[in-house]
């Protein structure tokens, strides 16, 4: 075997774990309590956190599906891929999602290699790479529950961010190569396509991209160097943009959050967290910067430099942007974390190609020792906490089935959740799947229309 055929085989073998290991981790959750449930069911037209009406229809179908989406678009949002795909996969069953979501989780890892490898789209990419890549994704994603596990979360961050580094692929390939990549005619219509579910992913990330791109279309086209692809795929994302930007129900939601609109504090707090869930690639960052005179050497490397700036910059200009928003949930720095991982793996490439090293190959080697321990603790800890779970979300659930359709049932918690230390132990990667004490929670209401009861609460353990 030769060792192009054992880098390949390497690379799959890691692939397929990282595969099973996140088919296994979803495997152990049900649709969380809330917007899972709630997007269930045709939308209605009023606030998520209205609880549904009596009579809200479960998705059964593609018209429900856009039925669902075009009231949807209307009055709450205009993520119309995203919901899409959530919609789809409430409808047809957890199972599906499941194989399709650990799938994404594996596309981002090579998506991200791929661009630090010149956009090269191949099965070829370095095992351990591709290792560091998830391990990366595992240890510094502020809630990873919420972009990985969540239904409506991956949809929304961890599917969008995927097809926002297929998008960029051709674009850094057409960099690298000063423009002498070619492809085939089909790469026209299929960017416009890409572009469009690039262009409707977060309202933080697509206006950076294309205010940055447009400079770089002008730059090419200056040089001679633009293609019919370029520009097909700069108009999906400009058309996909519009769809999200320009959608009636931002204007209705904008309205209805004015109630729970977080102050600036809040905002600084989710970005410092962030910041220390993501020092030490920073501080990667930082160190391959130091080493930039040492690196630069040669003209050929450099490319790698003003690329890893870029993808660092729109990092920081991702969260910055959020304090336009009325509120900042944690997982809206999914794709700063994403674009900042591949500025580092940029660096490393060009690090690797030098047979540099950034940080001391003793550090190196204490730093890979450390994080499989790390990864083995936490992974294992976070196994078994969402197996229990998933046995008391089970037993919920056949409670529900045998309920009294007239009753409001009442369930008691599950000791996990008693437990706070339990976070700490996972490296903060469970989640708050519990209901409320209050019946009529729309989390709570949505949950027992799904399984046709009348109400669901959790029992006052203080009383």
């Amino acid at each position: 075997m030769t060792l192009e055929n054992m880098g390949r085989r390497n690379s799959l073998i890691i692939a397929l774990s990282i595969w099973g290991f996140m088919f296994l981790l979803n495997g152990f959750c049900y649709p969380f309590p809330g917007d899972d449930y709630v997007y269930s069911f045709i939308w209605e037209g009023h606030a998520i956190g209205t609880p549904l009406s009596e009579g809200a229809m479960r998705i059964q179908s593609f018209p429900d599906i856009f039925t669902s989406l075009g009231s949807h678009y209307m009055t709450w949002s205009g993520r119309l891929v995203s919901h899409f795909f959530l919609m789809f996969f409430l409808w047809i069953g957890k199972f599906w999602f499941n194989i399709i979501n650990a799938a994404m989780v594996v596309l981002l890892c090579f998506c991200i290699q791929w661009i630090a490898h010149e956009g090269r789209v191949t099965i070829g990419v370095p095992a351990k790479k591709l290792a560091l890549t998830f391990f990366c994704l595992w240890a510094f994603t502020f809630n990873f529950s919420g972009v990985m596990l969540w239904m409506a979360g991956s949809c929304n961050y961890l599917w969008t961010s995927v097809f926002l580094l297929l998008f960029l692929i051709p674009y850094v390939r057409h960099y690298f190569t000063k423009g002498e990549g070619s492809y085939p005619s089909w790469m026209v219509p299929a960017m416009a396509v890409l572009g469009v579910l690039a262009g409707n992913s977060n309202e933080n990330t697509i206006g950076w991209i294309g205010l940055t791109g447009l400079f770089y279309l002008y730059h090419v086209w200056k040089r001679g160097m633009l293609r019919s692809w370029m520009i097909s795929g700069f108009i999906g994302l400009a058309m996909g943009f519009m769809l999200l930007m320009l959608a009636p129900g931002n204007f209705v939601r904008l309205s209805n959050d004015i109630g729970i609109k977080e102050s600036a504090f809040d905002h600084m707090a989710i970005m410092w967290i962030s910041l220390i869930f993501q020092n030490f690639l920073w501080f990667y960052l930082w160190k391959g910067y130091r080493w930039k005179w040492h690196l630069q050497t040669a003209e050929s490397h450099r490319p790698y430099f003003r690329l890893a700036s870029w993808f660092a910059g729109v990092s920081i200009l991702f969260n910055l942007i959020m304090f336009l928003s009325p509120i900042m949930p944690a997982r809206s720095t999914f794709p700063n974390l994403v674009f900042l991982l591949t500025a580092d793996m940029l660096i490393s490439r060009c690090a690797e190609m030098q047979h540099i090293y950034i940080v001391q190959k003793s550090l190196e080697k204490f730093a890979a020792l450390l994080g499989a321990a790390y990864f083995i603790w936490t992974a294992g800890f976070s196994l078994w906490w969402y197996h229990e779970n998933y046995e008391w979300e089970k037993s919920v659930i056949s409670m529900t089935e045998h309920a009294p359709r007239n009753e409001v049932m009442e369930v008691k918690a599950s000791p996990i959740h008693t437990d706070s230390r339990y976070g700490v132990f996972s490296g903060f990667h469970l989640v708050d799947s519990t209901f409320s004490e209050d019946e009529n929670s729309w989390k709570n209401v949505a949950f027992a229309r799904y399984y046709h009861i009348r109400g669901i609460r959790m029992a006052d353990t203080d009383g």
